[in-house]
């Protein structure tokens, strides 16, 4: 859902699905989009993603804005693992998000 007014976004997936922990903006001037928060203990915590990183590319795509960062991510699937490439304090990084498998539950 997104949050506040603008073009930002939570990656954070519901029902049964997983949830990647981040927070996104249309960065200002560069394309892409900046990350504003992340969950603590979240699978993009985990992997490294910080409070500012530009997220660039999403699996060898580029994206230029959080439209395209929300339809890369909606693919999500059991078992996927997402490679951002991400700018921080002006240098380019790669990061692998992986994405934790779903657990079944029920009560019965």
């Amino acid at each position: 859902p997104a949050m506040g007014g603008g073009n930002d976004f939570q990656l954070l997936f519901r029902e049964g699905h997983p949830r990647l922990g981040l927070q996104i903006e249309d960065a200002e001037n560069e394309g892409g989009a900046k990350v504003l928060n992340v969950t603590e203990g979240s699978a993009a915590a985990t992997a490294g993603v910080k409070k500012d990183d530009i997220i660039t590319e999403v699996n060898g795509n580029k994206v230029k804005d959080v439209n395209e960062v929300k339809k890369d991510i909606a693919s999500v699937s059991d078992k996927s693992n997402y490679n951002l490439k991400l700018k921080r304090n002006g240098n380019a990084i790669n990061i692998e998000i992986k994405v934790p498998k779903k657990v079944n539950r029920a009560n019965l």
